[in-house]
C-alpha cells in the first residue's frame, strides 16, 4: 500500500519520484519516527540507505505506516500510548529500473546481481567517499560496466528477442551490485603517466561518481586504476550550488549555475 500524498514529505535527501544514480545517499535509515527499509535497488551502509541502481525513488509505507495514516480518523478518546505506537512509520525504498519489463529481462534482482563481482580488467562504475591527501582516495565500487563486446552481443541478443517478442527493449549497460565493494584509487593510478606531484584534491572529490578499472586485488579492497583517456570523473556536483557539473576539459569541470571552476580528472565520453 502505497501513501503517495504523505510521501512527498518524507525526510529524504531526494524527493519521491525523482532520478537517482548508483551510490545516491537517500538517508538515514532512522530519522524521528520515521524508519526506512532497504528495498529493491538500495543498500544499507553505516546507518545510511543508498542506490544502487538508476532509476526513479519509490517509498511503500508497510503495514505499520498504514495504520499510523488512519490514526487522525479516529475519535480524540484514544489514549496517548496508543497513539504514540501508531505514529511510527516505516517505509520500504525501492529503485524502479529504468530498464524496460520484458520476458527475456523479468530476472530477480538478486539473482542478477549478487551473481557479479568485480574482477581485474573490469570496468566499474564508483562514487568516491573520502580522499585520503596526499596518497588515496577510497571508493564504493557500485555498478560493472561491461566492455564493448559484451555489449555487442547483448545487442545483438536484445534485437533477436525484439524480433521474437515484438516490443522495444532497452539495453542494460552497466551491471548494478546487490552490496558496494570497497575500492582504493591511490595518487600515481589517477592520470596516465602521473607521478607524486600530482595533487590528488584537484583530480577527485568526495561525491565524484567515476568509471575505473580494477588494476588489482588489494588484502581488503581493490585497487583502481583511472589512467586512460576513458576513464576519470563521469559526474560531480559543485560544492557551493549544489547543481550537477559539465565537462570543460579533461582537468576542469565548471558549475553552470554559479560559473565556478573545480579541477577533476575528467573521463572521455563514450562511444555508444
Amino acid at each position: 500500500m502505497t501513501t503517495s500524498n504523505n510521501n512527498n514529505k518524507l525526510p529524504l535527501r531526494h524527493e519521491i519520484g525523482a532520478t537517482v544514480t548508483p551510490g545516491d545517499r537517500l538517508g538515514l535509515v532512522t530519522r524521528g519516527k520515521t524508519t526506512f527499509i532497504s528495498g529493491k535497488g538500495t543498500y544499507i551502509r553505516q546507518g545510511h540507505l543508498y542506490s544502487s541502481l538508476l532509476g526513479t525513488l519509490c517509498a511503500t509505507a508497510t503495514a505499520t505506516a498504514a495504520t499510523a495514516a488512519t490514526a487522525t480518523h479516529r475519535d480524540d478518546n484514544d489514549n496517548d500510548a496508543e497513539r504514540n505506537n501508531e505514529e511510527r512509520e516505516s517505509y520500504i525504498v525501492s529503485i524502479n529500473s529504468e530498464r524496460t519489463s520484458s520476458d527475456a529481462a523479468r530476472l530477480s534482482y538478486a539473482k542478477n546481481a549478487t551473481a557479479n563481482c568485480p574482477r581485474v580488467g573490469m570496468l566499474v562504475l564508483g562514487r568516491i567517499t573520502r580522499v585520503v591527501r596526499p596518497s588515496h582516495a577510497q571508493v564504493d565500487i557500485v555498478a560493472i560496466v561491461p566492455d564493448e563486446s559484451k555489449q555487442q552481443q547483448q545487442q545483438q541478443q536484445q534485437q533477436q528477442q525484439q524480433q521474437q517478442v515484438g516490443s522495444p527493449q532497452k539495453q542494460q549497460f552497466i551491471i548494478p551490485l546487490h552490496e558496494p565493494f570497497a575500492g582504493t584509487l591511490r595518487q600515481n593510478e589517477i592520470r596516465p603517466n602521473s607521478s607524486l606531484e600530482v595533487r590528488i584534491e584537484e583530480c577527485l572529490r568526495p561525491g565524484d561518481v567515476v568509471l575505473a578499472k580494477v588494476h588489482a586485488n588489494g588484502e581488503r579492497d581493490f585497487v583502481l586504476t583511472t589512467a586512460e583517456a576513458e576513464l576519470g570523473v563521469i559526474r560531480a556536483t559543485c560544492e557551493s550550488s549544489g547543481a550537477e557539473m559539465r565537462a570543460v576539459s579533461w582537468k576542469e569541470m565548471r558549475c553552470p549555475a554559479s560559473g565556478a571552476r573545480e579541477g577533476r580528472k575528467v573521463a572521455k565520453p563514450r562511444q555508444r
